[in-house]
């Protein structure tokens, strides 16, 4: 094949084109925040998980603390009864035997269930205390989740506009280029990596980085400068300087 020298330098600078794309491409899909994000949003979801069984398991130790304050209000007001029947001086020594008797009882009934309204209480404000971390940590993931999705943001519209401003001097360029040489180069690339052209450096092809043989390399210096070359390793169109 046959092109102009000027055709074949221009994929040089069409290759580089596509080298931008190509690396602009790969920094838009591996953007950090990206995966930053989506691990926020598992711990995000796992966090909902837990916070959701421990504000259950919160309900439930409250309604027992309440219902232990209740047992200890009621047990509280017998004795305070008791007491006053026993300070009225209207009760015959029986009854008052069995008041000192029911009060000895009540008040060892009030020792008990104060000691369980403690350990509950104890279990409540534990509880208590993990649905407010998790809560803060729900707060402080969804802050760094928005921050990240502003940075992402960011980065996604700098990319792209480094994506448009390329295929536009891409857009420019191909049309310089003689049809069938840009047409080679296309099939070259695709089925080379993304690699298309590459300038013959001395004996070396930058597109492999290999040396040609000698007897190779002295019969391209026999041949005219539109003569369309190949790398005899990699197949990439090789443009001489």
């Amino acid at each position: 094949m046959k092109a102009s020298a000027q055709s074949q330098s221009l994929l040089i600078e069409l290759q580089l084109i596509d080298n931008a794309l190509v690396g602009a491409a790969n920094r838009l899909r591996a953007i950090p925040e990206r995966e930053q994000i989506t691990a926020i949003l598992t711990r995000l979801a796992k966090s909902a998980e837990e916070l959701a069984v421990v504000e259950a398991e919160l309900a439930d130790v409250t309604i027992d603390l309440r219902r232990s304050e209740i047992d200890v209000e009621q047990v509280a007001e017998r004795m305070k009864k008791d007491d006053l029947r026993l300070s009225s001086g209207g009760a015959s020594p029986k009854e008052l035997e069995s008041l000192q008797h029911e009060l000895v009882s009540l008040a060892k009934r009030k020792s008990e269930l104060e000691d369980t309204e403690l350990e509950i209480m104890l279990r409540h404000d534990s509880v208590k205390t993990r649905v407010e971390e998790l809560r803060s940590d729900e707060v402080g993931l969804q802050k760094l989740e928005l921050e990240l999705n502003v940075r992402l943001e960011n980065s996604v519209a700098e990319i792209e506009k480094e994506i448009a401003v390329k295929k536009a001097e891409r857009i420019a360029l191909t049309p310089q280029i003689e049809q069938p040489l840009l047409d080679l180069y296309e099939k070259v690339r695709t089925s080379n990596s993304g690699m298309g052209a590459a300038l013959l450096v001395g004996n070396t092809c930058k597109g492999c980085n290999l040396a040609i043989n000698a007897i190779e390399v002295e019969r391209i210096k026999t041949l005219e400068a539109d003569e369309v070359l190949r790398c005899e390793e990699c197949r990439t169109i090789l443009v001489r300087i």
